[in-house]
């Protein structure tokens, strides 16, 4: 005689608990993570700002443009960062701030005051 591993009750709640665990593991997943913008001086001149881009899950951005706007919005320069998300650049005359705009998420800034 053949006897079944599961009755059907017991093979529809298996697989309704397997459904349940994949979902809290994908949602897990794809949990959105926030970008990530810091910056400091690199020389004792303050000529020379060093950045890096990333994540709130501490991955790193990549190769992506940091733009460096005045107060008035107008862009003053543009930065690509290396493969591990920093850049270094030469800080502009006068208020400014930097943006990462990963564009899925609202943009990470930093604002020259906050050196």
């Amino acid at each position: 005689m053949h006897s079944k591993l599961f009755t059907n009750k017991q093979s529809v709640l298996l697989v309704k608990a397997l459904v349940a665990l994949s979902a809290l593991l994908f949602s897990a997943l794809a949990q959105a993570h926030f970008p990530t913008l810091s910056c400091q001086l690199v020389d004792e001149s303050a000529t020379k700002l060093f950045c890096e881009a990333g994540y709130s899950d501490a991955s790193l951005a990549g190769v992506v443009d940091l733009q460096v706007l005045s107060y008035d919005d107008e862009l003053l320069s543009t930065v690509t960062t290396a493969a591990d998300g920093t850049a270094e650049l030469v800080m502009p005359e006068g208020e400014f701030y930097i943006k990462f705009d990963p564009g899925h998420e609202s943009p990470a800034e930093f604002d020259y005051s906050e050196l």
